[in-house]
């Protein structure tokens, strides 16, 4: 199999943030999607900030997800996965907000597995909400982040797997189990008690995880949850664990952060030689049952989306032809577009903004779209657009770089860099906190600076103790840029 996972966490503009898209959006996403090889489709749809009772901004987004499955299903072949966490659903602040606009740490409740009443709740609430997504061929349960509960066991979160599938199988009673694998459902608990206790002690949640975690959940899963079920492996000892206990055969590979990190600012991206470390033969082998990938921003990351899909299959990164895959988006701008790409991680401005001004040249014109032309989302002109303005950010960000490091025309550079970064944001409304470049090349250059204004907030960044703090700080790093730039 060969998969691509859309995760709905992130609240920001259409078509940007994946909560937003319309049915015709996933129309076209699947279809381009399926030309490209991939045949597994899996979505977390949001349930984990829900209200136990679905309001009507929910009903009519789960309504959507349902067609997208019957979809993917008649028009492509291609098989479905919903993703619930083990222990979360939607606290009394969240009927106040509707699906798009839902913040998922300020609405998210944990429930506690040892109290019947909480679980019996929360299972009716998973009834409410699965119904209207019973179309899924399968229902994946993440062993960590989100979720947990502090001094419970592995053997509470099997029972949580196994009695959410339980309700999904009443409605749909062939549908598959997947574990997702990813820190331990102990290891995690032990890591957010560390953290409450010295925000200081764990830097991140691997900090104290131990391996046997894994052999001993996947035996319980084995022992407690009736077959079908697989598993996602994202880590070698993951690997190492099903291998344990004779379950290679269920093991499907998800190299979290390939196409795309998460969450991270939705930056376009090009960096062919990464991806093509990561999906070698040799680490496509121990993975019978394929491979995934994943985005954030899946309207940005066009490039890795095809060059996954192309080294997923046995091609190479020499026979890639992404100035051909840019052809069958916007015929006739191939070359153009796969030369913006190519432009956008070279840390070199004047290659930028010349790249940026080839696209806008190219925009003046009207432009019919390819047999590729779904993953655009509707709008070739959007995508000309949003490439030309990520080039613009990323040079005013390697400048921006240049003069703090060299101590000169700081002030300059700050509003400039400002400038551009305030258009960027209304652009794509993303505001909530992030890694990836980015972060790299905004947030570690101005920490040298040493302004207080932006220590605050930057210090923010990290503040794993209170997730709710890390909800929209993006417009209070702009306003901090601008304190700093108008004393530089």
């Amino acid at each position: 199999m060969l998969g691509m996972y859309v995760h709905t966490h992130w609240g920001y503009h259409h078509p940007y943030a994946a909560r937003t898209w319309t049915l015709q959006d996933w129309q076209g996403y699947l279809d381009g999607l399926s030309r490209l090889g991939y045949d597994l489709v899996m979505i977390w749809p949001l349930l984990d900030c829900m209200p136990p009772d679905p309001t009507p901004s929910d009903r009519q987004a789960l309504g959507v997800l349902a067609q997208a499955i019957d979809l993917a299903h008649q028009a492509h072949g291609m098989r479905v996965a919903i993703v619930a966490c083990p222990n979360t659903i939607g606290n009394a602040e969240s009927p106040r907000y509707t699906y798009r606009e839902r913040p998922y740490f300020v609405c998210e409740k944990k429930v506690n597995p040892r109290s019947r009443t909480e679980v019996a709740a929360f299972l009716a609430a998973r009834r409410r909400q699965f119904e209207l997504l019973a179309g899924a061929d399968a229902l994946a349960v993440i062993d960590s982040d989100p979720g947990g509960y502090i001094g419970s066991t592995r053997d509470d979160f099997v029972m949580l797997a196994r009695t959410q599938t339980e309700v999904f199988r009443s409605f749909n009673p062939k549908a598959e189990f997947i574990y997702w694998m990813l820190a331990g459902w102990e290891n995690y608990n032990r890591f957010w008690e560390k953290t409450l206790k010295d925000p200081d002690a764990a830097s991140h949640m691997w900090s104290d995880w131990t391996a046997d975690e894994f052999p001993e959940t996947l035996a319980l899963m084995r022992r407690d949850i009736p077959e079908p079920w697989s598993a996602l492996s994202l880590r070698t000892e993951h690997d190492q664990a099903l291998a344990s206990l004779g379950m290679t055969d269920k093991n499907l590979w998800f190299p979290y952060g390939v196409v795309e990190g998460e969450p991270v600012f939705p930056l376009m991206r090009f960096v062919p030689e990464s991806i093509a470390g990561r999906l070698t033969a040799d680490s496509l082998a121990p993975h019978p049952r394929g491979v995934m990938a994943n985005a954030q921003t899946h309207c940005m990351q066009l490039p890795h989306v095809y060059l996954f899909a192309h080294l997923a299959q046995g091609g190479s990164l020499q026979s890639a032809d992404c100035a051909g895959f840019a052809e069958r988006l916007i015929p006739g701008l191939g070359q153009t577009i796969a030369a913006a790409w190519l432009a956008l991680d070279a840390h070199d401005p004047e290659r930028q903004r010349a790249a940026a001004r080839a696209i806008r040249e190219a925009l003046a014109g009207e432009h019919a779209v390819g047999d590729l032309g779904g993953l655009l989302f509707g709008s070739a002109g959007r995508f000309l657009d949003d490439l030309a303005h990520n080039l613009d950010l990323r040079a005013a960000l390697v400048g921006l770089g240049r003069a703090i490091e060299a101590g000169t025309s700081v002030g300059a550079a700050l509003r400039g860099s400002l400038a551009v970064l305030r258009a960027y944001c209304a652009r794509t409304g993303f505001v909530d906190a992030y890694g990836g470049p980015l972060y790299s090349e905004l947030n570690e250059p101005l920490a040298k600076l040493r302004h207080p204004a932006l220590d605050v907030v930057l210090q923010d960044f990290h503040r794993w103790q209170d997730p709710r703090v890390r909800n929209g700080i993006v417009p209070r790093l702009l306003e901090a840029m601008e304190a700093c730039s108008r004393g530089a």
